[in-house]
């Protein structure tokens, strides 16, 4: 290859740009090629996580289905189908109609953030993460001077762009929050993942969260599922769920965790790059010293 400088040029592109070649072909002293896959350059994505798989997104206070996270979780995780749909105001018609959604899609995972993220706890039976769950929504909305007229944040399928908050409203998630945790199995546990903004503004349910689950993270960032978050937190917890599904053991790496710091004793940006290429591929270990 390295004497023929087509090849050579041809290489230097499928590096840069991830295409997928499934045969190159001489013909006449011309090369052929067939493209069967060319790669974003600029988005990285996971075809091998949760391939074949469905999962159910359940969004946010003030939100809907159309957010840009399920797009995100979609774009990210090509081979899965991510579903989702707008939760009812009321928390008893939404708990019943995700409680209905649940046993209609048969999701492998279930994804759920904030008021999302409270709900997701109760939909038992299922593999779920829950990001920044609301567990105190009638505190929090209290808090947050969540009253009066709201607008919608992304479009809703039945049109309605604002939302009358009351006082009746926030004592109704009050009472819906009475019913986390409630019941919790060993088995329940063990499916169940939560990651937590440190510098979340609104919520603060960790410790509430880690009572009754011990698989409780901590992500450096705010409330919002943001897309650093995402690459960084969220995707690696869908893969481990997705291997254990499937029954599949990756190489075992231990690292240092010295090997992350730089001599000041302060992580270094380019060894937490290197640790996240490291987990898409190992089941990678942190030693302490």
């Amino acid at each position: 290859i390295a004497k023929n400088s087509f090849l050579m040029k041809l290489l230097l592109i499928m590096i840069t740009f991830r295409i997928e070649i499934t045969k190159i072909r001489k013909n006449n002293g011309n090369f052929a090629l067939k493209i069967i896959k060319m790669a974003n350059p600029y988005i990285t994505t996971y075809p091998d996580v949760m391939k074949g798989k469905k999962i159910m997104y359940v969004h946010g206070f003030m939100s809907s289905a159309q957010s840009g996270t399920v797009t995100l979780l979609q774009t990210l995780l090509p081979s899965a189908t991510v579903v989702a749909e707008d939760i009812p105001i009321h928390p008893a018609e939404a708990m019943d109609m995700l409680t209905r959604m649940a046993e209609r899609e048969q999701p492998d995972l279930i994804i759920g953030t904030s008021m999302g993220g409270m709900y997701t706890e109760m939909l038992r039976g299922y593999d779920r993460i829950v990001v920044n769950p609301a567990f105190e929504m009638g505190q929090t909305m209290a808090k947050s001077n969540m009253i009066g007229r709201m607008t919608f944040q992304n479009p809703r399928k039945d049109g309605v762009e604002e939302l009358v908050v009351t006082k009746a409203l926030v004592k109704e998630y009050a009472e819906m929050t009475q019913h986390c945790f409630a019941g919790i199995t060993p088995e329940e546990q063990r499916r169940v993942y939560g990651l937590f903004g440190d510098n979340d503004p609104q919520v603060h349910t960790f410790d509430i969260f880690h009572e009754h689950y011990p698989q409780a993270i901590y992500f450096h960032g705010e409330h919002r599922l943001v897309e650093k978050v995402v690459y960084r937190y969220l995707i690696p917890i869908v893969r481990w769920i997705d291997d254990r599904q499937e029954g599949r053991a990756r190489p075992v790496v231990l690292m240092g965790i010295d090997t992350l710091r730089d001599s000041h004793g302060k992580q270094t940006s380019s060894m937490h790059k290197v640790f996240e290429r490291l987990i898409e591929q190992y089941d990678v270990h942190i030693v302490a010293t």
